[in-house]
């Protein structure tokens, strides 16, 4: 876990201010320490995204919620694809291909 202040040594182009908006707008949610808040691993890779994002890229406060959302939304998809793999390879081999069987059939129809 992290301080604020090795957060912001690590971070290129996140000031205290930038990174307490960050905290209060909920775009991380670190942990409460007895001395403030403790960011892990998690919290300094999203921290550096929303500075890359903000300094690199110009995205703007409005537009850097939809981005973080979207962001979430492909990781939870991500996750939820692995859990899928893992639970289709744990099958026999036949319910295997009756499995990849349908998903072609499904993928290959319009809706």
């Amino acid at each position: 876990m992290m301080t604020e202040a090795e957060v912001l040594a690590k971070v290129q182009g996140l000031s205290v201010t930038r990174l307490r908006i960050c905290v209060q707008e909920a775009w991380v949610a670190p942990a409460t320490g007895q001395s403030g808040p403790l960011f892990d691993d998690l919290d300094l890779a999203r921290l550096q995204l929303i500075a890359d994002l903000n300094e690199d890229m110009e995205v703007n406060d409005e537009a850097l919620p939809i981005i973080l959302s979207l962001i979430d939304q492909l990781n939870a998809n991500r996750r939820l694809f692995h859990a899928l793999d893992q639970a289709i390879n744990a099958q026999e081999v036949d319910i295997q291909e009756n499995i990849v069987a349908c998903i072609v059939d499904a993928a290959g129809q319009k809706t």
